[in-house]
């Protein structure tokens, strides 16, 4: 037992002190990060999950915008269908006999079944090259923006024609 005293006196504690010290202060600063790393970790998790919510929200919105005006769009134009249908006899006693067409009676009526075509028409030997077509997503971006102005286009020729029939006192 007295070797293990003559041990122990012998050690130098001020060293073991200062390891154990810089031992604790560093487990304490591990854990510290860590803590901070995983406090900004779930605010960003949370922000993002806002800004995902807030842009889903945004593209219900627009969804539901966009079929309320193709609805109301879709109403006017049967609305207005079904006015012209009902207005047609009236319509039709306005067109003189003289114009009028009975296509039955007609030399030059369209047959009913077509006749077919013996070939195709050569073509001019310095013929012009044709572009590289489009891909589907642009054409179908182009189709999407054309569709879009003919209907309002469609829509403001209506809205000529009756404000043009109101002035002039007719259906």
């Amino acid at each position: 037992m007295f070797t293990f005293m003559n041990i122990l006196t012998n050690l130098p504690w001020r060293a073991i002190e200062a390891c154990a010290l810089a031992s604790v202060l560093f487990v304490g600063g591990c854990q510290f990060g860590e803590n901070r790393v995983t406090t900004q970790w779930d605010t960003e998790k949370t922000a993002t999950a806002q800004i995902v919510t807030k842009q889903a929200e945004h593209v219900a919105a627009v969804t539901y915008q966009q079929s309320t005006i193709n609805q109301e769009i879709s109403n006017e134009f049967q609305k207005s269908k079904a006015a012209i249908v009902a207005d047609r006899p009236h319509l039709l006693a306005r067109v003189p006999e003289r114009v009028r067409v009975d296509i039955a009676d007609s030399i030059n009526a369209v047959s009913d079944v077509p006749v077919i075509a013996a070939g195709v028409d050569a073509a001019t030997a310095d013929a012009i090259p044709v572009a590289d077509k489009p891909t589907n997503s642009a054409a179908c971006e182009k189709l999407a923006e054309d569709a879009a102005q003919t209907t309002l286009m469609v829509v403001e020729f209506q809205r000529w024609y009756r404000e043009q029939a109101e002035a002039l006192g007719t259906k």
